[in-house]
């Protein structure tokens, strides 16, 4: 008995177009992927400084700059967020912090 192309498609039809679809977006990521791979690991050390400093200060007493993170952070944690590292490394800079570079030495970003 030979299945006709109708009988295919909705038989294999919509795993074929799932699997097409999670494929393309896979690829349209795959400069994001790459970019946050060349992130110069020092910067993420500095994070957790950030963060071990702004967890000893007492609350009476925290820093505006710790406020701003603990806001960002909070902000962050919603679904709709966009947060990524470099969101975290702009805002640090934008609050007078002297980062490390973002990028590997030599990496430029896609």
């Amino acid at each position: 008995m030979s299945m006709n192309v109708s009988q295919w498609f909705w038989k294999w039809g919509y795993i074929a177009i799932a699997i097409a679809v999670v494929f393309g977006i896979w690829l349209s990521k795959s400069a994001d992927r790459e970019n946050q791979d060349n992130v110069n690991p020092e910067v993420f050390t500095f994070f957790k400084k950030v963060e071990a400093d702004c967890a000893a200060e007492s609350f009476e007493k925290q820093s505006m700059q710790c406020v701003e993170i603990y806001k960002f952070q909070k902000e962050c944690k919603r679904l709709s967020s966009q947060c990524n590292s470099l969101s975290f490394y702009q805002h640090l800079e934008n609050l007078g912090f002297q980062l490390p570079q973002y990028y590997q030495q030599g990496f430029s970003p896609k």
